[in-house]
């Protein structure tokens, strides 16, 4: 059996009214790429590679707005991101590639602490976010593998922490401006 190839730096499919459905090719940036778009032409989904390794799918509304992403970065880190009808992200769910930043909260000499560090295997994070695309709330496992729920003002800064410390045991934290305890209850 003779195997035939077909070459093109772009391939579309139409429909009966000869409008494009389907498309597969390279960017401009020698990315290759593949959208699915509907029959008024909006791209509803599409997977494509980036030039550094990054891969990606979207999925987007009947207005063209971004709705859903998965991806993976160049940095084996990867993402699943929400968005509103306007396409700003308002939900996140994340994996860092190996560590990442996190701060987590340990008892030492019956005082709570806190405790930045970085957190083995990507520990994974739920992030909430305002109409303005700024992460509001975080919820997620600290370097220790504790549950901790992080608020943060509309500037994303910490002002509240609620989970459980090093030892197990539950914890309410305030924080002022300058990140600095203003109430603790354990």
């Amino acid at each position: 059996m003779k195997k035939r190839v077909v070459r093109a730096e772009e391939f579309e499919v139409v429909d009966e009214q000869g409008h494009v459905r389907l498309r597969i090719g390279v960017s401009n940036e020698d990315a290759p790429f593949f959208s699915l778009l509907s029959p008024d032409g909006q791209v509803r989904a599409r997977f494509g590679l980036g030039g550094d390794g990054s891969a990606g799918l979207a999925v987007g509304d009947e207005n063209g707005k971004v709705r859903a992403t998965l991806g993976l970065s160049s940095d084996g880190s990867a993402s699943l991101a929400f968005g509103d009808k306007n396409g700003r992200i308002r939900a996140k769910f994340g994996l860092a590639p190996e560590a990442s930043p996190t701060m987590g909260m340990q008892v030492k000499d019956g005082e709570l602490s806190q405790v930045f560090s970085l957190a083995e295997q990507g520990t994974p994070t739920l992030g909430l976010y305002d109409k303005d695309g700024k992460v509001r709330v975080r919820l997620g496992l600290a370097a220790a593998g504790s549950p901790v729920l992080r608020l943060l003002d509309p500037d994303g800064e910490l002002r509240a922490v609620v989970g459980l410390a090093s030892d197990g045991s539950p914890f309410i934290q305030f924080l002022d401006p300058d990140k600095q305890p203003t109430w603790t209850m354990r």
